[in-house]
């Protein structure tokens, strides 16, 4: 059953870093799976906030990589590509995940709603922008008249090679 519904202006497509060059290259690309009762198309997260163990592939304990965990630690929702999707950019109609709302409402506890979606046409390149956790970034200054000024960017932001 497919559910067309409206969605946040920002979805948010996780993705392994292996992946980033082809992304780079051709944007997100709606893949057929053979045998596959999950609907054809790219998912994405219908979340407002920085991710956290509620998003794929973090809320199932066994779906996350082991070699990236083994790097990042209790912090490997770090180590992922976040690509940020600009639903305005695109004429894309997006629906209800149910596989994932399903399935994740029994690990979360909750039912996850419309938090999880896909769209059954690519993404544009021009519609996404990388973003990854990176180190905390902060600064001050003086101003014009001696006023001391402070200034930060957060962990959660686009990348910048």
């Amino acid at each position: 059953m497919k559910t067309k519904i409206n969605v946040n202006r920002y979805l948010f497509h996780v993705s392994h870093p292996i992946h980033r060059e082809g992304i780079l290259k051709f944007g997100l690309l709606a893949f057929e799976k053979e045998y596959s009762i999950i609907p054809t198309g790219v998912y994405a997260h219908n979340i407002l906030g920085e991710p956290s163990f509620d998003w794929y592939p973090f809320v199932y304990p066994f779906e996350a990589d082991y070699e990236l965990g083994e790097i990042y630690g209790e912090n490997v929702v770090r180590a992922y590509d976040y690509w940020r999707i600009d639903t305005q950019m695109i004429d894309n109609n997006w629906y209800t995940d149910y596989a994932a709302q399903n399935d994740f409402a029994i690990f979360l506890g909750y039912n996850p709603k419309d938090n999880y979606v896909y769209t059954d046409k690519d993404v544009s390149l021009r519609a996404i922008t990388l973003f990854r956790f990176q180190n905390h970034e902060f600064w001050d200054f003086s101003g014009e008249n001696g006023a001391y000024h402070f200034r930060s960017v957060g962990e959660f932001r686009p990348y910048k090679r």
